[in-house]
């Protein structure tokens, strides 16, 4: 008798099997968006955390009608003509920074979509993280202790001693020494 696994509508109880094919799916969904998104810009995280490009709500809208005013009388923004990035430098070129703010607003209808799914699918994999980690290390720690006395269980576990030892060692090398400034030093 063959024994049927019933489809399941959550990642947390559907097949494994399943769960990789939609995984694929989806990272090939992914490739097409970007694909059909060429040349967007990835700033370091010191660049987002000091960008002033963060618009508030209702910003673009404002700054809109900013562009509007220079549009009205240019002369009195002459100022700023090196300003824009543009290709002119003794004007500022309007059409160019109406341009780029239309392309803002265009891909800024992105980022609810994207959060949505991007947000889920961060906290899973830190909860299925919290699920696994906390057992796994308790083994390790175990295993540890036993394979001194155990050849195939040392031999099994040794990449695991690796990564760990590897692991300790990096945050050694970057922490400042004692004195020096930054984390741990004077």
């Amino acid at each position: 008798m063959t024994k049927t696994v019933p489809k399941s509508d959550s990642v947390l109880d559907m097949p494994l099997a399943e769960l990789e094919k939609r995984v694929i799916q989806v990272k090939a969904l992914i490739g097409q968006a970007q694909g059909l998104l060429p040349g967007l810009r990835t700033l370091t995280e010191d660049d987002r955390l000091h960008s002033n490009g963060k618009l508030r709500e209702g910003e673009s809208a404002a700054l809109r009608k900013v562009l509007d005013g220079i549009n009205l009388n240019p002369a009195y923004f002459t100022s700023l003509a090196d300003q824009d990035e543009g290709q002119d430098p003794t004007k500022l070129e309007t059409d160019l920074i109406a341009d780029r703010l239309a392309r803002r607003d265009l891909l800024a209808q992105l980022q609810p979509s994207l959060e949505v799914l991007n947000q889920p699918v961060v906290d899973t994999v830190m909860y299925l993280g919290e699920q696994t980690r906390p057992v796994l290390l308790a083994a390790y720690r175990i295993a540890r202790t036993v394979s001194k006395s155990d050849k195939k269980l040392r031999d099994i576990i040794a990449p695991v001693i690796d990564y760990y030892s590897n692991l300790v060692k990096r945050q050694r090398s970057s922490e400042p020494a004692p004195g020096e400034p930054g984390k741990g030093g004077g």
